[in-house]
């Protein structure tokens, strides 16, 4: 279940965001650090990332692991 008080143009910037420091990470690790820094949690499941907020504890949106280009290597 989804808990967001975001709309969906807002959703759509931070997922934008999150693939874009994805993009600049070279690793998994990385990439969870980077988005911790500003604020922003990542949860594994089975076929998709839960980008969560850090501050509230809150499920934001999931974005589908096939939609970040290519494995991240550790």
């Amino acid at each position: 279940m989804i808990h967001t008080y975001l709309s969906s143009a807002e959703i759509a910037q931070v997922q934008d965001f999150v693939l874009a420091e994805r993009g600049k990470s070279l690793s998994e690790r990385e990439w969870h650090f980077r988005l911790r820094g500003y604020g922003y949690g990542l949860r594994e499941s089975e076929g998709s990332w839960m980008v969560t907020t850090l501050l509230e504890n809150a499920d934001l949106f999931e974005i589908d692991k096939a939609t970040v280009d290519g494995p991240i290597s550790e």
